[in-house]
C-alpha cells in the first residue's frame, strides 16, 4: 500500500499556516493601531462610535481614515468628535455643553494651562475655540435680557466662524449667531445668518424654518410662527438628522398653537411626539411636556398643567432650559389654584439651581 506524501505534508502543513495567517494579521492589527490610526472617537447620529483618525475637516463634514480607507462623515450624521490627546479638560467641557451646562463647561475650559493651550492641533485649537464660544452663546440665551451678555457671545461666535471658517460647526455657529440677534431683538440680520443656515444639507434647512418659527414665537406672531414650523416639517427629508429636527418642528408648532388658544391641536401635536421619541430624549421631552402644561394651562385645566410641568422638575430635568421654564411655570399655577406653599417651593428651587436664568431674574 503507497502513502500519499503530499497529504501527510499538507495536513503537516496546515497548523502552520493557519497559524502564520492569524500571526500575520495580529501584526497587522498592531501595526496599524501603533501608527496612530483609530485614534479619535467620531459619534454618528445613528449612535456609532467610529475609532478613525481625522484628517481633515469642512462645513460639510469631517474626513476620516480607518481601515477601510478615506472617508467623509456628512456635518449631517455627526454628533460629536474626541480627539486622540485632547485636553481631559476640553473633553468634558464637550460633555457638559452637550448636557446644557453651559456655565461649567467655560469653568473647565478656564482650567487648560498655557502649554496645554499652545501644543493644541488645529483641530484641537477649532474644537476648544468652538466650546467657548457655543457655552458662551447658550449661557447668554439663559439670560436673554442681557443684552451686552448677547452682544459679546455673539463677537466670540463671529470670531470662531472667522477664524475656523472650514469647521464642521460652522453651520451651528450660523444658528448660534441668529439666536443671539434674535434674543437681542434684531430679527432682520438675524433672518440672514438663519438663511445661511439653510443652505447646508436639508436637516440644516429644517433647523432654519424651526429657529425662524421660534424668533416669531418670541415677537408674539403666533400664527407666522404655524407657519414657519410646518414649512419645516415639510422638507422632503427622512434621513435621522431631518427627521429628528422635524420633531422640534412639531414641538415648536405645538407651542404656537396653544398661544393661539387651539389647546386641543397642541396637545394632540405633543402626544404625537410624545408615542414615538425616545424615553431617554431629555432634549425632545423636557420642552414637550413643557408645551403640553403650556396648552392645558391656556384651556384652564390648571391641575393637568401642574402635572405636566411636574413631570419635567422630576423626570425629565436634565435639560437646564426647559427645567427652569417648568420650575417658573409651576410657581405661577401652584399660585393660580391656591397652593402659595408649594408655589413658593418651586420659585426658591428655580433661585437656587438657575439664578442667571431669564426664568429666575422674572420671578425674583
Amino acid at each position: 500500500m503507497r502513502t500519499d506524501f503530499s497529504r501527510v505534508r499538507h495536513r503537516r502543513l496546515w497548523p502552520r499556516v493557519v497559524g502564520f495567517a492569524v500571526m500575520l494579521s495580529w501584526a497587522l492589527t498592531l501595526d496599524w493601531a501603533a501608527s496612530g490610526m483609530a485614534a479619535d472617537v467620531v459619534r454618528t447620529i445613528d449612535g456609532d462610535r467610529l475609532s478613525v483618525t481625522v484628517t481633515g475637516s469642512s462645513r460639510e463634514g469631517l474626513t476620516i481614515e480607518d481601515r477601510e480607507g478615506e472617508r467623509q462623515v456628512p456635518v449631517a450624521e455627526l454628533v460629536d468628535v474626541q480627539y486622540e490627546g485632547e485636553p481631559q479638560e476640553l473633553r468634558t467641557a464637550r460633555n457638559l455643553l452637550a448636557r446644557g451646562r453651559s456655565a461649567d463647561a467655560l469653568a473647565e475650559l478656564d482650567k487648560i494651562d498655557q502649554d496645554s493651550l499652545a501644543n493644541l492641533t488645529d483641530l484641537m485649537a477649532a474644537e476648544q475655540a468652538y466650546i467657548k464660544a457655543a457655552a458662551k452663546a447658550e449661557s447668554a440665551l439663559l439670560d436673554s435680557g442681557n443684552l451686552a451678555q448677547l452682544r459679546d457671545a455673539g463677537r466670540e461666535v463671529l470670531a470662531f466662524a472667522t477664524a475656523h471658517p472650514d469647521s464642521f460647526r460652522y453651520y451651528r455657529s450660523r444658528e448660534l449667531v441668529g439666536d443671539l440677534l434674535a434674543a437681542s431683538g434684531d430679527t432682520a440680520k438675524a433672518m440672514d445668518y438663519y438663511k445661511e443656515l439653510a443652505a447646508g444639507p436639508p436637516s440644516m434647512k429644517i433647523r432654519a424654518a424651526t429657529a425662524r418659527g421660534r424668533m416669531l414665537l418670541t415677537t408674539g406672531d403666533h400664527a407666522g410662527a404655524v407657519t414657519a414650523f410646518e414649512q419645516a416639517e415639510a422638507v422632503g427629508a427622512t434621513d435621522p438628522a431631518s427627521v429628528e429636527q422635524k420633531r422640534l418642528a412639531s414641538l415648536g408648532k405645538a407651542r404656537a398653537l396653544g398661544l393661539l388658544g387651539k389647546g386641543s391641536e397642541a396637545i394632540a401635536v405633543v402626544n404625537t411626539l410624545l408615542n414615538g421619541a425616545n424615553p431617554e430624549d431629555v432634549e425632545l421631552l423636557g420642552p414637550a411636556y413643557n408645551a403640553m402644561g403650556d396648552a392645558h394651562r391656556a384651556a384652564g385645566r390648571l391641575q393637568d398643567a401642574v402635572l405636566a410641568y411636574l413631570t419635567v422638575d422630576l423626570v425629565y430635568n436634565a435639560n437646564p432650559a426647559a427645567h427652569a421654564e417648568a420650575l417658573a411655570k409651576l410657581a405661577e399655577v401652584w399660585d393660580e389654584i391656591g397652593q402659595p406653599e408649594r408655589s413658593r417651593e418651586a420659585r426658591d428651587s428655580l433661585q437656587a439651581s438657575y439664578p442667571e436664568t431669564s426664568w429666575a431674574k422674572a420671578g425674583s
